[in-house]
């Protein structure tokens, strides 16, 4: 059986790090090194000052549209992101998984949690809050086949936990980030990471995302209810909203084990599907 690869600091992989320098033609500071807990990636500073991600996915499961993100994202201009350079893959036969590695500039400040939710309030300035909201709103009007939320995936999800009585036909669509969370946004000065998941959704998609990570903060939360209401207010903010309150009663059926906010999503559902019905 093969070891785990979810969370690579486990597991000794220097053999694909010396891979990936000899292919960069980089030094990875490898003792400055990220490893995600969850997803099997890992980023490194380089001796030029780039930045350095890598991960893997097994050869059957591997997903053209989220392993090309950084380099698609290059065409995305009037958001604040690491500017992508070059990449390189291989298989590892050995461990039965495809690499790849991306070097991109490294943004200043770091990443305002190690995981998608923010357990205080990060005291960002309002300049920040304004640049988000106008980094998602050019973001919105970007062009791209690729999609980040399908109406099929909504749909099935709401109609699972809340029936088929609400109509969840999205009418309005725009490009999106699709992981927005304080894991992959920077201060004190705005920079969005993590570029895989990006594509066309509902609108108010990113601040739905946005919301739900805020919600350990209470009054962060509603901050972003406030920003984003010119998206979060309308019916396809609000079915964005509903489909995360189901993804979080999925969970908590599938666990048997109340999360943090299951409470919280569960109220905000009532409220959501008396607006919607």
């Amino acid at each position: 059986m093969q070891p785990s690869l979810e969370n690579l600091s486990t597991v000794p992989i220097d053999d694909v790090l010396d891979s990936a320098e000899q292919r960069l033609g980089r030094q990875l500071k490898r003792q400055d090194g990220h490893y995600s807990k969850y997803n099997g990636s890992a980023g490194f500073p380089t001796d030029t000052g780039t930045w350095v991600r890598l991960a893997w996915r097994r050869p059957d499961k591997l997903n053209t549209q989220a392993w090309t993100g950084f380099e698609a994202a290059a065409a995305i201009t009037g958001v604040p992101r690491p500017e992508w350079f070059a990449a390189a893959s291989w298989t590892d036969l050995r461990r039965e998984v495809v690499w790849r590695i991306d070097e991109m500039t490294r943004m200043d400040g770091g990443a305002l949690s190690s995981s998608g939710d923010i357990g205080a309030d990060p005291q960002l300035p309002d300049q920040w809050w304004s640049d988000l909201h106008a980094a998602l709103t050019s973001l919105a009007g970007h062009t791209t086949d690729r999609v980040s939320m399908s109406q099929t995936h909504l749909t099935s999800r709401i109609q699972e936990v809340y029936g088929d009585e609400i109509d969840t036909t999205i009418t309005d669509w725009a490009c999106a980030h699709g992981d927005l969370g304080y894991a992959n946004l920077c201060g004190p000065s705005l920079g969005i990471l993590d570029w895989e998941s990006w594509g066309m959704g509902p609108v108010g998609w990113d601040a739905a995302c946005l919301w739900t990570a805020s919600l350990p903060v209470p009054h962060l939360a509603e901050r972003v209810l406030s920003l984003f209401d010119d998206v979060l207010s309308t019916r396809t903010g609000r079915l964005s909203r509903l489909l995360l309150c189901a993804n979080t009663a999925r969970a908590f059926k599938r666990t048997g084990t109340p999360g943090p906010q299951t409470d919280t999503m569960t109220a905000v559902a009532e409220s959501l599907l008396r607006e919607l019905g």
